[in-house]
């Protein structure tokens, strides 16, 4: 029997959702031109759910390594300059304030800030620190938690799009938390559970190794909460441009679900999913259920994105 604690909260209340099945993964993966077969435990993975903070977290863990994200940086989708939450978060900032970003990559959010912002990331991929430092941006390769404890404090601390793939996520909520100074803000940017991506099929990229939990609203902000932060707001963002044939696609399906013809799974590969899929190709008819989607379910309309911003 996979562990079943929850990683956030270290509650044993917590309820199986669905298993997945190892074979289907893997392909699943090597679709998008990734081999996970060596990360994947030999028996199916199941997503949990914790009954008390509203975590999703997979069972086993089974988190991804260097080599897995070095696959992944060969995919020219992958990795974006250009992201909604950059612009939100960096109306945030103000002006010559100290700046943690955690899991940097080649430190693209620094082009959006203030020049007079004192700048400093993280990041465990070599080839992104040395981009990075090849920008004159000072960057190390190093765990945030092993950084707070040399007494490092900072204004902001922000870590896009990184919470999710961690195996101990308190651990590393608790470290982003002690790098901030007193009245500091902390910016933490996943994947958003209460958007269309919770119920969209066959989206391997959601699901082990690459991630291994799935935040709420209400996860982030109980997270927040037991560290002691005592405000706790939550943005989402709208739907990216290149994100909407996906999210009307998956509403289609959605309504389908809701009107009792498809019954939702994390991997189908059925032939009945593969003929309403003709179905929901047809534009106006994948507009017609999009629509009947947001009806039943208003809060599908927000983007893949979602911010907890705490202080």
């Amino acid at each position: 029997m996979p562990e079943r604690t929850c990683p956030a909260c270290q509650a044993d209340d917590t309820e199986a959702v669905e298993s997945v099945d190892r074979a289907d993964l893997i392909r699943s993966y090597r679709q998008k031109g990734i081999d996970v077969s060596t990360y994947l435990p030999n028996s199916s993975l199941t997503l949990c759910r914790c009954k008390h903070c509203e975590l999703g977290f997979f069972a086993p863990v089974c988190a991804g390594d260097g080599p897995f994200y070095e696959q992944l940086q060969t995919q020219e989708w992958y990795y974006q300059d250009d992201k909604p939450e950059y612009a939100h978060a960096a109306k945030l900032v103000r002006e010559d304030c100290s700046l943690l970003e955690v899991g940097c990559g080649k430190g693209a959010f620094r082009a959006w800030l203030p020049e007079s912002v004192r700048y400093t990331g993280l990041e465990f991929n070599d080839e992104a620190v040395q981009k990075a430092r090849a920008a004159g941006l000072d960057v190390s390769k190093q765990p945030v938690e092993d950084h707070v404890a040399e007494d490092r404090r900072y204004d902001v601390v922000c870590s896009f799009q990184v919470l999710e793939h961690v195996e101990h996520p308190k651990q590393f909520f608790h470290a982003c938390v002690e790098a901030l100074k007193p009245g500091g803000t902390l910016m933490m940017v996943v994947p958003a559970q209460d958007s269309f991506l919770a119920i969209a099929p066959n989206s391997p990229l959601n699901m082990p190794p690459h991630h291994v939990t799935r935040w709420t609203d209400r996860a982030l902000t109980n997270l927040a909460h037991s560290e002691g932060l005592r405000k706790a707001d939550i943005w989402h963002e709208p739907v990216a441009d290149f994100h909407k044939e996906w999210h009307a696609t998956t509403l289609a399906y959605h309504a389908l679900a809701r009107f009792g013809v498809y019954r939702p799974r994390l991997i189908d590969n059925s032939t009945h999913y593969r003929l309403l899929g003709r179905i929901v190709r047809i534009p106006a008819l994948r507009e017609y259920l999009r629509r009947a989607a947001l009806k039943m379910s208003p809060g599908l309309e927000v983007g893949h994105t979602v911010m907890l911003i705490a202080s």
